[in-house]
């Protein structure tokens, strides 16, 4: 999962700070989820869950499993340990410019409920 973890905060950080570390809280306080391929971890997806939905970060699938279905798999697997679990609702944020993932949202039947805005502090204070 730390493995997993690194790979996906090198590639998918579309912001200008840095991507989170990986701690050990990921595998306590969330839930965590593998997708595997051929017995080898192909991706995964962190839910932290509340008292009426999950939030969904990390969904990362490794670029050579790609298009084989495995993120529509941890999404669907995100599903039902919701419903297990009675929440109603799967929450998430994606970042602008990652297209890919915005087209899976998308595909997935995800709709825009929210909007994160972002400013530099000095912009702001300048």
């Amino acid at each position: 999962m730390r493995a997993l973890w690194d790979e996906f905060t090198e590639e998918a950080t579309y912001t200008p700070y840095p991507g989170s570390p990986f701690s050990p809280s990921l595998l306590v306080d969330q839930i965590g989820i593998i997708a595997e391929d051929g017995g080898r971890p192909a991706g995964c997806v962190y839910v932290n869950p509340s008292e009426h939905f999950g939030f969904v970060f990390g969904l990362y699938v490794r670029p050579e499993y790609r298009g084989r279905g495995h993120a529509r798999g941890l999404m669907r697997a995100v599903a039902e340990a919701l419903r297990h679990d009675g929440k109603s609702y799967i929450v998430l944020t994606v970042d602008t410019p990652n297209a890919a993932a915005r087209a899976l949202y998308d595909r997935l039947g995800f709709v825009d409920a929210a909007r994160t805005l972002r400013l530099d502090v000095d912009d702001l204070l300048g």
